[in-house]
């Protein structure tokens, strides 16, 4: 065997490109983030002051991280400096973690706008079929403590614990005053100035809010809410919520403060048939999301739905139904497998579901020999819903062989895509803090997620000899642009544009 030396002082000459021509993924974020209508982007910048790094090269950095599995920012400057793959898009520049830090807390409707624009290149690559959307949350952990949520019950103890420190650091203050001199340590004083003013600000804000009402506040990050995690733990997190296609390609996201589902059906459904261009055949969902109010929407917007009710919309307590009790449409009223009339007493609302109520007096129910086959309670009542029939339909539909079938595919089709985050790419806690941050943060692990089946479609496109045109003519572009660059003094604005 012949020995090859080599020598880590030699020179050698190639292009980025070329060191990562295998790399689907890089050459994926590349051109899509090519695509993207980057005005938005550039306007959050302007010309004057101290200069800046391409927000485009940035975001192209901050996608490809979150798709490779490093979503932190000193893991990503580190990156930057040892892999060939981040150089390929920095090339000789070297941004610190504080900037990419800076970076990642742009706009989260800016996050979202290109969250919708993947969404329409994943449909022109015949990614999304939408015949099945699955709406589904998870629970993802905050960058917050729990042990510093505090309940409303807590409220004097907390009163008590802080109001006393920063009496004490008022006076401290004070006693400050008039004290000219310069000290080594005076650059940490104003840090340690800076935090108890913070302190101050955010230990305020939580009394407010606690004497405001709200049940629970955390001192670090005032959005969290206590959820209990995948873990069994109860933490600080955030009810990240997301609609998957038949492929597993997201098609909407949000993010929610409550760790129940309920009230993100109608969001998550409204934002699927916006962000897509085919209509949406079937939506599937768990139990979490039944509600009376939902389903009416349902009917409302002419949406087919499988969610299976849950047992609070059903008599459970009761061996005798709903379905037991005739309905007299002259009357209006019900008549009991006894015999005996419930006549029409008053309206409720559950939600804006409109609820009749129908009672039995308490004398007959009390001699009645099939009480105790009927209800345990004084007298038996019957609440009779607006959506009612649509619920018996729903569930006819549920219990049928074709209707189980369907909804099976829910789990294959959303379960896999919260493993993918989680495991695969690692996201189990946010690193953000606040409402608006989280959600951008949120956005991005979903276009990574998108970003990596695009890859993959990508690959196969190569293999079988069908790659899309910017991607087999990008580098024959590039060197067009330098020469004319070269011969006229300028570059061509539609190069540049989409292939930068």
């Amino acid at each position: 065997m012949i020995l090859r030396p080599d020598s880590p002082d030699q020179l050698y000459f190639t292009s980025r490109a070329d060191i990562v021509s295998d790399e689907e993924l890089v050459f994926t974020v590349n051109e899509v983030v090519n695509r993207l209508d980057l005005e938005p982007l550039y306007a959050c910048w302007h010309e004057g002051g101290r200069g800046f790094y391409d927000p485009a090269m940035m975001l192209k950095i901050l996608f490809f991280a979150y798709s490779d599995g490093g979503p932190y920012s000193r893991q990503i400057a580190k990156k930057i400096r040892y892999d060939v793959r981040y150089q390929y898009f920095a090339g000789s520049l070297r941004p610190k973690y504080r900037t990419i830090c800076r970076f990642r807390t742009i706009d989260a409707d800016l996050l979202a706008s290109y969250f919708v624009q993947i969404v329409a290149l994943c449909e022109e690559l015949g990614l999304v079929d939408v015949s099945l959307v699955a709406i589904d949350g998870t629970k993802i952990k905050a960058s917050a403590s729990r042990g510093r949520t505090y309940r409303k019950q807590d409220l004097d103890r907390l009163a008590a614990k802080y109001r006393g420190m920063l009496l004490r650091d008022s006076a401290a203050d004070l006693a400050d005053i008039g004290d000219d001199e310069e000290d080594e340590d005076a650059s940490d004083s104003r840090h340690e100035s800076v935090d108890r003013n913070d302190l101050k600000r955010r230990v305020g804000e939580a009394l407010e809010r606690l004497e405001g009402g709200e049940k629970e506040v955390n001192l670090t990050d005032g959005d969290a809410k206590l959820m209990k995690t995948s873990d069994g733990g109860i933490r600080p997190g955030y009810n990240g919520q997301i609609a998957v296609d038949n492929n597993q390609i997201i098609v909407a996201v949000d993010i929610s403060a409550r760790a129940n589902d309920v009230d993100n059906f109608k969001g998550m459904a409204e934002q699927s048939k916006k962000n897509v261009s085919s209509k949406v055949g079937k939506y599937l969902a768990d139990g979490g999301y039944y509600t009376g109010s939902n389903l009416k929407y349902a009917v409302e917007e002419g949406l087919d739905i499988y969610i299976p009710p849950t047992n609070g919309c059903q008599e459970s307590v009761d061996k005798y139904s709903r379905d037991d009790f005739i309905y007299d449409n002259e009357t209006d009223s019900y008549h009991c497998p006894a015999g005996e009339l419930l006549p029409y007493k008053n309206d409720r609302y559950r939600g804006d579901v409109l609820v009749k109520v129908y009672r039995c007096s308490s004398s007959k129910c009390k001699v009645c020999k099939l009480k105790s086959q009927c209800t345990t309670s004084r007298r038996r009542e019957l609440n009779i819903s607006e959506v009612y029939p649509h619920e018996r339909a729903l569930a006819e539909k549920l219990s049928s062989q074709s209707g189980r079938a369907i909804y099976n595919r829910r789990q294959a089709i959303v379960e896999p895509v919260f493993g993918n985050i989680k495991f695969n790419l690692g996201f189990t806690r946010f690193s953000l803090r606040g409402l608006r941050k989280v959600k951008g943060e949120f956005l991005l692990m979903c276009i990574a997620h998108n970003l990596k089946k695009m890859a993959r479609r990508w690959r196969r496109l190569k293999e079988c000899g069908q790659l899309p045109i910017p991607i087999l003519t990008g580098k024959i572009l590039s060197i067009i642009n330098v020469l004319v660059k070269i011969i006229v003094g300028r570059s061509i604005p539609e190069l540049k544009t989409n292939y930068a």
